[in-house]
This record gives C-alpha cells, sequence and structure tokens, in this order.
C-alpha cells in the first residue's frame, strides 16, 4: 500500500532502512548512551523521505535538488554510525576468518607488502591518488546530474543507495575491522606526498570500524562505473572503468583492506547491481521513480436548459 502521492523507490528504501535500524537502537536504549539520539535521528530520517518525496517536480530548483540528493548525504551519516554499532552491539569483529581467507586465496597478505615492495614517491602518490578518486566518483556524480538535468539521475541515486544499503546491513552483522585498525601501515617515503596526507587526514577524521568486509570503497566505485557503462557516454564509461580499477587495488596499496576485501567488494557490487536493484525495481514497478502529479479534475458541465427541462 503506498505511503503517500511522490513517494519514490528510493524514498521507500530509506524508510525501511531507518525503520530497521531505529528499532535496532531501541533494544539498546537502557545500555548506550547514544541510543536515544540515534532512535531520534532514524525517525526524523523517515520523515525526511516522505516529505522529500512528496516535494514532486512542482517544487523549488532548490527543493528538487534536496529531494533528489538527501539519499547521499544519509550515505554518508550513516557511514559514521557503523562505527558505533560496531561497539555497541559487537564484543569481537570477524576478522580472524576474513584474514584466514585471505591466506588462503593469495598466499599471503598483500596489502603487507605491496607498499614496502613499492614505496617510491611517485608510485605512492599516483595510487592514493587513485584512492580519493573515489569520492568525486560516489558523491560529485550525483551533483552533477541533479544539475545538468540528467534522465538518468534518479535511477543512479536509487542504485548507489541500494548498494550502501547493503553493505551498511551486512557490516551491522559481520563486522570486520580489516588492517586498517588492526595492522600498523608501513613507514616510508610515501608518508611524504601530498596525497597520502590528504587520504590519512580523511581516514582519521571519519573512519569507522567494522567497515572493512566487503570494502565499500569498491562496492561504491564499481556500481557507478556500472551505471557509467549504461547511462554515460563512452569516454565517460572508460574513465568511470578505470577509476574503479584504481580504487580496487588502491585499497590494498594503502593498506586499508585485504585484498579479499576488495575482490568480494567488486562482486558484492556486480551482485546487488544485477540482482538486488532490479529486483527492487520490479517489486516497485508499478509507481514510476517520480509520480507525477493528478491532472485537475474538469468541473462538470453545467446542464442545458433544454436538459434542465
Amino acid at each position: 500500500m503506498a505511503l503517500a502521492r511522490g513517494i519514490r523507490p528510493v524514498d521507500y528504501l530509506l524508510i525501511v532502512f531507518n525503520t530497521g535500524f531505529g528499532l535496532l537502537w531501541l533494544t539498546a536504549l537502557w545500555r548506550s548512551p547514544v541510543a536515544p539520539w540515534l532512535v531520534a535521528a532514524h525517525a526524523a530520517a523517515i520523515s525526511l523521505s516522505i516529505l522529500t518525496g512528496r516535494l514532486g517536480d512542482e517544487g523549488t530548483p532548490f527543493g528538487r535538488a534536496l529531494r533528489d540528493l538527501y539519499p547521499i548525504v544519509l550515505i554518508a551519516l550513516y557511514w559514521l554510525e557503523m562505527g558505533l554499532i560496531r561497539h555497541t552491539f559487537h564484543e569481537s569483529s570477524f576478522d580472524a576468518p576474513i584474514a584466514a581467507a585471505d591466506i588462503w586465496l593469495f598466499g599471503q597478505h598483500l596489502q603487507e607488502v605491496w607498499a614496502p615492495a613499492m614505496p617510491q614517491l611517485w608510485f605512492s602518490e599516483f595510487m592514493f591518488a587513485a584512492y580519493w578518486v573515489y569520492y568525486p566518483m560516489v558523491f560529485l556524480t550525483p551533483l552533477v546530474l541533479v544539475l545538468r538535468g540528467h534522465s538518468q539521475t534518479q535511477r543512479f541515486i536509487f542504485a548507489t543507495t541500494v548498494a550502501y544499503l547493503a553493505c551498511y546491513t551486512l557490516y551491522a552483522i559481520l563486522p570486520v575491522d580489516g588492517p586498517s585498525h588492526t595492522v600498523q601501515r608501513f613507514q616510508g617515503p610515501h608518508t611524504e606526498g601530498f596525497f597520502y596526507q590528504l587520504v590519512m587526514s580523511g581516514t582519521h577524521a571519519a573512519d569507522s570500524m567494522g567497515t572493512a568486509f566487503p570494502s565499500s570503497h569498491v562496492v561504491g566505485a564499481v556500481t557507478a562505473a556500472l551505471l557509467a557503462v549504461a547511462w554515460f557516454s563512452r569516454p565517460w564509461a572508460v574513465l568511470f572503468i578505470l577509476g574503479a580499477l584504481g580504487v580496487t587495488l588502491s585499497t590494498v596499496y594503502t593498506q586499508g583492506h585485504f585484498a579479499i576485501d576488495s575482490v568480494i567488494g567488486v562482486v558484492f557490487a556486480v551482485a546487488v547491481y544485477f540482482g538486488a536493484t532490479p529486483l527492487l525495481e520490479r517489486l516497485f514497478r508499478d509507481r514510476p521513480f517520480v509520480e507525477p502529479a493528478a491532472p485537475p479534475e474538469s468541473p462538470a458541465p453545467a446542464p442545458s436548459r433544454e436538459t434542465a427541462r
């Protein structure tokens, strides 16, 4: 049953996600000082989804941009919440089996040997720049699409939201801290680089434990590349593919992830894109991504004198 006229699939997804995580925090009201605030935050996010979903195309340009972009803003905020979930609901992580699987697949932890083997500043800067490319791919692209009025803006944001909500749900159930939190990083000449400092400052400011497997950087970049292949021009599609490849490799070189985190990130992104996203599209196929306003009812014609007689 529809909640309200104009609510789109991405709004429904966020309503369900916020309801689930709000209920999760309700179970921690008596043991976590942040639980009441997060329950209120998820309730506010549900209200936001309902209100922005009802704005429609008749709103102001700012209102329409808010309606389109608020899921991307929430994605960034949910990332910060994952660390709180890790500390509140999990006494330990699942790093041991993931580390063992990484050894089984590659014979060694590639993130431990790659950077020390290739510490040259020029190469390190290239890899850390490739890692940083993730941010404009995932977070700047929707803004550009909105400003240009691209016909596939809604679908880009919908598919990206599905990918990240799938990641966050998995993190909440099976947190993995990853080598970024459990292994000391290699210290070499590359630490003097600009992009190294840029990436590390961002990592220290907004990293969340429990979010290593699969790598959400890889999931987000691969999803953006798949969307670019489907809807962008060929030069842009090639650029996004190269960006996704760079992000996938650099997550290992920068020692933030096991190699298996990146490999499964690619598999996870492809599976969600070709599996969950079409499934959800079919689920909502009777409701368009932007529901047009109902045409005004025509007034009934006044009866003629002959009819009145």
